[in-house]
């Protein structure tokens, strides 16, 4: 076992992890990127997409992460996104109805007053949803 890091992911609505770890990788605008211990201090902005947590027996646990951002301090990793879920909690239906909507709301188009930034956000986030769900099977 490596040295540890103090890994902190918070939602608007709830601390979704807090822990120490080896490793965390997620995606930010330029890509993935991997934190181990004594990273270089770092802010980033996140994308939708995967977070990794390399857990005490080695593996790593998956998790949805919507966008956000990154900071790594001295032996601390904070990531604040708008909603996290681990893959292996994710409603798959749930998942299939909200791409549903935005799909049928991107259709639509701003002649019915869809904001079509939005309606593309919220599909990003079923759409990765149900690939990281799919992909953990």
């Amino acid at each position: 076992m490596g040295n540890k890091f103090k890994l902190d992911v918070v939602t608007p609505d709830r601390v979704f992890f807090n822990d120490e770890t080896e490793m965390v990788i997620l995606k930010t605008t330029e890509g993935d990127i991997g934190i181990l211990y004594d990273h270089e201090p770092l802010v980033a902005p996140l994308r939708i997409g995967s977070m990794r947590i390399r857990m005490e027996d080695q593996t790593f646990k998956w998790a949805a992460c919507s966008a956000g951002f990154l900071t790594v301090s001295d032996e601390q990793v904070t990531v604040v996104v708008d909603s996290a879920e681990w893959v292996d909690e994710i409603d798959m239906e749930r998942a299939l109805e909200a791409k549903r909507r935005a799909e049928t709301r991107i259709q639509e188009g701003p002649e019915k007053g869809t904001d079509l930034v939005r309606a593309r956000a919220a599909l990003e986030r079923a759409i990765n949803r149900i690939r990281l769900r799919e992909l953990k099977k």
